[in-house]
């Protein structure tokens, strides 16, 4: 992608990411593996300063007349008219929005902005931060509020009045987290609409007024802290720190990812919990309360809730806010939906006891759940009662029959006619359309291999013109086909992996997914014999001309003819076979979240969260807008429709 930077592009042009063309699927995975390899050599978490120091805006009031009020955002960056719309809403000086009672309530600015991760799409490249992330957010922002008048004076000077502290997510991670160093741990030049950004790691600590906390986390591309981050977050904890958290402090955590909607444990090796698991036993161990775990990484909004944890009394949340304009995932799924519970058995198993401690949330499975009724403490183990989605489960579910046709869809950034042949072309083969057009590619690449042995020349094996031979009797003989050369074989069998991997995303059991996949991936198969069969009785009839020309240049034809009409038909038949694929999965079992929705792009559904601090608590906002309207100008106002979707609290 050759992105047009520059305020005037405006919103609607800037395309969301088509993650199912050929070029995207391939940047992403290309770049995934050389990070996780360049990771596993190397943690660049591990170049930082040992020393954490946090960021203190201890000193605010945060009293009844003057609250505290910050927000938090994640996974942003992708199409310009969601990510735009967001971006007005989180930095508009005031917010006026509807209520469920239908009161109407006015939320101030927020004076912090806690960074959830995923800033830009499809890879964290400079250019896309600057398209997907600088530039809307610099447009939402008005200039002016970068600067004071000074007293007496005729200039304006640099006076930032936000601070930001953010944390990276596997995106993030793509270029080593270069990028997102360089607007968040490198400098402190308000890089990013003028704002302080004053850590110095890829995670942070940050102090916030009357004893309440937040912690970012990072897990780079290996789902867990790295030794020295680990240590570094120890030693807030330490007796005698008086910068560092206190007993009877409140903890916020705000994780890359919601951990919780995995199994419990989290996949840890026996022995050996995950090094955040002990850090969230350290800090409970220490008299502080984990009152709220935050993450992004889905893109939807959902709460859970314990309104008395039975270890300190006080309430503590799960939450998903990843709404910040990426594309939609479903609420539906089985891991939102997933009871979820707390866990505090230490580890039997551990060779020592810093190893042992450990606070495991997640979803209980079945030997999980007999152990529970073992007997053991119970103040150690409770359940989270489901509390909000946004949007609404039954919505997404019928969202996700749009997969049907999503695979034949083409979001231009301007009419055909205004963008000219060659960038037409680009944005064509920029799209799920150039997906379902490998799909074509495929389909006739499969006619050929298969149907070699389908002529006079093997007729000692069985085999004869497909032209000749009657439906019935040449679907078994497709079959054998399938498998009668080694070549031919393994093109299936690559086929076959295909349609498994893409079925492996879950969360099913690993069998249910293996057997989801080679159905579809056989539906395929079945489909090619289908077309093949067709072009065959339907092209070789239709040229009674060629009968009299040599039999190899005829046959060679009419070979061709065919390979390219199962092809062509490939496109539209294969796109619609493997959306009803991904249609029936999500909407039907609730099964692949991420494979069925990243093909809709949905830009609906976007908001983020507005917490006030007061001597009383938090009170938290989940502020969301249900359309979001195409923006063909930075200088649009703010569109109507932003109302509060959840509201909850966490008293101290």
């Amino acid at each position: 992608m050759n992105p047009q930077l520059g305020s005037n592009i405006p919103p609607c042009e800037r395309r969301p990411v088509a993650w199912y063309a050929p070029g995207v699927l391939w940047q992403a995975g290309r770049e995934l593996v050389q990070s996780a390899d360049f990771q596993r050599n190397l943690d660049r978490r591990e170049t930082f300063s040992p020393v954490l120091t946090p960021v203190d805006l201890s000193a605010r009031p945060a009293s009844e007349a003057d609250p505290f009020w910050f927000d938090f955002l994640s996974d942003t960056g992708d199409g310009g008219d969601a990510s735009f719309t967001v971006a007005q809403a989180l930095l508009a000086p005031t917010l006026m929005l509807d209520t469920a009672a239908g009161a109407a309530v006015t939320l101030p600015e927020g004076e912090l902005l806690v960074l959830g991760g995923d800033l830009a799409y499809p890879g964290a490249s400079a250019l896309e931060y600057q398209y997907r992330f600088i530039e809307m957010l610099s447009g939402a922002q008005d200039p002016a509020s970068r600067f004071v008048q000074p007293g007496g004076g005729h200039g304006r000077v640099f006076a930032p009045r936000k601070y930001i502290v953010a944390i990276p997510q596997n995106h993030d991670w793509f270029d080593s987290a270069s990028t997102f160093c360089r607007y968040f741990v490198n400098y402190d030049q308000g890089a990013v609409i003028g704002a302080r950004t004053p850590q110095r790691q890829t995670y942070f600590a940050t102090r916030l007024p009357r004893g309440f906390w937040i912690l970012g986390l990072d897990f780079a591309l290996v789902g867990d802290l790295d030794r020295q981050q680990y240590e570094a977050f120890t030693a807030l904890l330490a007796p005698g720190t008086e910068r560092g958290i206190q007993p009877g402090d409140d903890v916020l955590l705000v994780y890359p990812e919601p951990y919780w909607t995995r199994p419990l444990g989290d996949g840890a090796a026996a022995g050996y919990p995950r090094r955040y698991q002990r850090l969230e036993a350290l800090i409970e161990a220490h008299g502080a309360r984990i009152r709220l775990r935050l993450a992004g990484d889905l893109h939807l909004y959902s709460r859970e809730t314990l309104a008395a944890d039975p270890l300190t009394g006080r309430s503590s949340d799960l939450v998903i806010c990843g709404s910040g304009g990426a594309f939609l995932h479903p609420t539906h799924s089985i891991d939102i939906q997933a009871p979820k519970v707390v866990d505090r058995r230490p580890e039997m198993q551990a060779a020592s006891d810093d190893l042992g401690r450990r606070v495991r949330v997640g979803v209980a499975c079945d030997g999980d759940a007999a152990a529970a009724e073992a007997g053991f403490d119970r103040t150690r183990r409770a359940g989270y009662d489901h509390a909000a989605d946004f949007p609404p489960p039954r919505r997404t579910r019928l969202l996700a029959l749009a997969n049907l046709w999503a695979l034949l869809t083409v979001r231009f950034s301007r009419p055909p006619w205004a963008l000219g042949l060659g960038p037409t072309l680009a944005e064509l083969w920029n799209s799920n359309l150039g997906f379902a057009l490998c799909l074509g590619v495929l389909y006739g690449f499969n006619a050929y291999v298969n149907s070699g042995v389908f002529s006079a020349s093997y007729w000692l094996d069985g085999f004869a013109p497909m032209a000749e031979l009657p439906f019935g009797e040449a679907r078994w003989l497709w079959l054998k086909a399938m498998v009668f050369s080694p070549f031919a074989a393994f093109v299936n069998i690559f086929m076959l992996a295909g349609c498994v991997r893409t079925a492996w995303e879950g969360p099913a059991p690993k069998p249910l997914r293996v057997l989801g996949g080679l159905g579809h991936g056989m539906a395929h198969a079945y489909l090619i014999f289908v077309l093949y069969w067709w072009a065959c009785h339907l092209i070789v009839p239709a040229f009674p001309a060629l009968a009299g020309w040599p039999g190899p240049l005829r046959d060679t034809l009419l070979a061709l003819a065919t390979w390219i009409a199962v092809g062509l038909a490939g496109v539209t038949f294969g796109g619609l076979l493997f959306g009803a694929y991904l249609a029936l999965a999500c909407a039907g079992f609730k099964q692949l979240p991420n494979n069925a929705f990243g093909s809709l792009a949905c830009p609906h559904h976007k908001g983020f969260l507005r917490f006030k601090l007061t001597p009383t608590g938090l009170e938290v906002f989940m502020l969301g807008i249900d359309v979001v309207p195409r923006r063909r100008s930075t200088r649009e106002p703010l569109p109507p429709g932003w109302r509060v979707v959840d509201h909850f609290r966490i008293d101290k």
